[in-house]
């Protein structure tokens, strides 16, 4: 059934076709789907019709699974039943928001026992050719994956990946549950091979204070104590007064995104700025406010998102680019790998090196320079045409580019070495497109 709400406040509804195969046969999900919005679109319809908005946050799985035959609809819904109350808030979001935009239209009207390489290999090609949707905007128009730069290659490697990993947690769980006979449909959800691309979006001093510059008074509180203590926006809003120089010289953060509580330590300038924001305030009352009195949560993407254009930064930087400002910072100046990932809340130093290790190459070449003891006093050669010979290796560096120094070139968005492996089917997908291979 397609159901619409008229201005009047009734609803007008139309049967589409049969969902299940009794005395006549059923219709897919798809053509369901395809059937309504051609009625919806009828002049007729749009004119009794209120205006469509949008009802908020998205909350539960855009499919609604039906019938004896379970199918993987059937296995996201009850996952994500799970999902809910065993992960973070913010990894079950971001689960459910991949499933609407990618899974649902693609798979949830097939059986789970059926499900094979090919379906996968459909889902490959979907998502290379849906571009990435933000927010409440309409899904974009698809493109031609001929047409994909290598860096959208990589990016859209990665949310397969993303997918592949979230069909696996649905399809492990519905082995569980006992939905599935055999591991068969799920032995075909391999990711595929892509190399790690450094973070490069985030910003010098002078570009952090055009943002600072360009911020309401309570973002800009937000804002500093991210570039000061390196904290997620989640972590900021939870912090107390309390958790301010409670265990030492910086802030004590609480357990965030299934990771262990931890104390992050402040430099002076940051010890300063977290006393200052607990004047005023009780031992149990929240640090950062936004500008309605309330603990930041989810609030401040849209101020943050008018902030940078204001300043004039890249679009693309969004505020969890403060947290890789602040640890690239740390790493081009040199703090070791170990001491970084401890600050942002790592297990080990892997994620830091995988992310900011190309920085350390400035500080290598430093150190170099610095602790290596002299050798032979032929080639310790001071002259002054020596000097400007090694000066002029050193100047064809753009010291403007500091944060592109030694950074990984590549056409490829394929790894070194790949330890994924991915099906025949899937492969041939991504193997087709121009320079990646």
């Amino acid at each position: 059934m397609a159901r619409t709400l008229r201005k009047d406040g009734k609803y007008r509804q139309k049967c589409l076709g049969p969902a299940l195969s009794l005395s006549k046969p059923s219709i897919t999900y798809q053509t369901a789907i395809a059937r309504a919005f051609e009625w919806f679109e009828t002049g007729s319809v749009t004119d009794l019709s209120v205006a469509p908005e949008y009802v908020g946050r998205v909350a539960s799985l855009c499919v609604c699974p039906i019938g004896d035959v379970y199918t993987v609809g059937h296995a996201m819904e009850d996952y994500l039943t799970w999902s809910k109350l065993a992960r973070s808030s913010g990894g079950h979001y971001n689960n459910l928001t991949l499933m609407n935009y990618h899974l649902v239209p693609k798979l949830s009207a097939i059986p789970i026992e059926e499900f094979n390489a090919k379906d996968l290999q459909d889902l490959a090609q979907s998502v290379l050719e849906r571009p990435p949707k933000r927010g409440f905007e309409n899904p974009p128009a698809k493109v031609d994956p001929n047409t994909l730069t290598t860096d959208e290659i990589r990016k859209r490697k990665r949310t397969f990946n993303s997918l592949v990993t979230i069909l696996r947690m649905v399809f492990r769980y519905a082995w569980e549950s006992g939905h599935l006979t055999s591991e068969r449909s799920w032995k075909c959800l391999n990711r595929v091979a892509v190399n790690h691309q450094p973070r490069t979006i985030f910003l010098t001093r002078a570009e952090c204070g055009s943002l600072l510059d360009a911020c309401s008074p309570s973002l800009r509180q937000l804002v500093l104590a991210a570039l000061y203590s390196g904290c997620r926006v989640g972590e900021l809003g939870e912090l107390r007064v309390e958790d301010v120089a409670r265990d030492g010289f910086g802030i004590s953060v609480k357990p965030f995104k299934r990771g262990p509580a931890r104390f992050v330590f402040l430099p002076a300038e940051g010890m300063t700025f977290f006393m200052k924001a607990c004047d005023g305030k009780g031992h149990k009352d929240h640090l950062f406010l936004s500008t309605k009195g309330k603990p930041w949560s989810r609030q401040h993407t849209l101020q943050f998102r008018t902030a940078v254009a204001k300043a004039g930064l890249p679009k693309e930087f969004v505020f969890h680019g403060l947290r890789h400002t602040y640890a690239s910072d740390l790493v081009a100046h040199g703090a070791s790998l170990d001491t970084v990932a401890k600050q942002l809340g790592h297990a080990n130093t892997l994620t830091v090196m995988n992310t900011y290790g190309h920085l350390a190459e400035t500080m290598r070449e430093a150190q170099v320079q610095r602790c290596f003891s002299p050798l032979s006093s032929e080639n310790d050669d001071g002259s002054e045409r020596n000097l400007r010979r090694l000066q002029a290796i050193r100047d064809r560096d753009d010291p403007e580019k500091w944060r592109e120094k030694a950074h990984p070139q590549t056409a490829s968005t394929l790894p070194r070495s790949p330890l994924a492996r991915p099906s025949r089917e899937v492969l041939e997908i991504f193997s087709a497109l121009p320079g990646d291979h």
